[in-house]
């Protein structure tokens, strides 16, 4: 039944007479089909309905972001220190700060690794944030609540790309899989960037993005050319 852990690859491979490589191929055909998958440090397991296809999320504001993350459960492999480089800090329009703080980990979805994430966060912000307070539930208002911070608007973007090795490894795909990549900026109250997060999804998430006009009637809304 769906979420049963599969026996080892060793323990496949003297059960039915065959090498390890055939199982590994075996098991990978079966993962490129969506019947199991794997998660790093646990073991393989039979696949349960991926409700994300079948009930596409909606999204219309921060507030339905953060609900989606309720969705979710998110397993922390690294909280450190890193330096800055040049793109991290265009992001966060930090170029003074040496260091910022870096979270790696993956998102889960019904049991099912969905995306591989890195968070970024500016020195004074990360600093102020105990990792041993972290837990899986939905990482921004855990950053309002320990960092003193508070969330305004955000802006995302959205490519598609294919999956290096870790990300295949902690997304349970195969190497060279395509992937959706979106990164997102968190803005405070007074237009500084608090949070930059590169998430890298399997290709079967789906999410819906619900739009609506700011001004009614004809005269062109600013940033839009007439007659889009």
């Amino acid at each position: 039944m769906p979420g049963t852990k599969l026996p080892t690859e060793n323990e496949l491979a003297n059960k039915y007479g065959v090498s390890r490589l055939t199982v590994r191929k075996a098991k990978g055909k079966l993962i490129a089909e969506g019947l199991i998958h794997s998660i790093q440090g646990s073991g393989s397991y039979l696949t349960k309905p991926e409700m994300w296809k079948l009930h596409p999320f909606t999204i219309e504001s921060i507030d339905d972001i953060l609900n989606l993350g309720k969705e979710m459960a998110f397993k922390i492999h690294e909280f450190r220190m890193v330096p800055n480089n040049e793109e991290i800090s265009k992001k966060l329009k930090n170029p003074q700060d040496r260091f910022i703080f870096q979270i790696i980990g993956v998102r889960y979805f019904q049991g099912q690794p969905i995306s591989y994430v890195h968070y970024h966060l500016p020195f004074a912000l990360g600093s102020r944030i105990p990792v041993e307070q972290l837990n899986a539930d939905p990482f921004i208002p855990q950053f309002e609540n320990l960092a003193g911070i508070q969330v305004a608007e955000g802006e995302q973007s959205i490519s598609s790309g294919r999956a290096n090795r870790t990300v295949a490894k902690n997304l349970g795909i195969r190497q060279g899989s395509p992937i959706l990549i979106m990164e997102t900026l968190y803005f405070d109250h007074q237009g500084q960037p608090i949070e930059f997060i590169k998430a890298r999804y399997r290709e079967e998430f789906r999410y819906n993005i619900r739009v609506t006009r700011r001004k009614m009637g004809s005269t062109a809304i600013p940033g839009i050319f007439a007659g889009t």
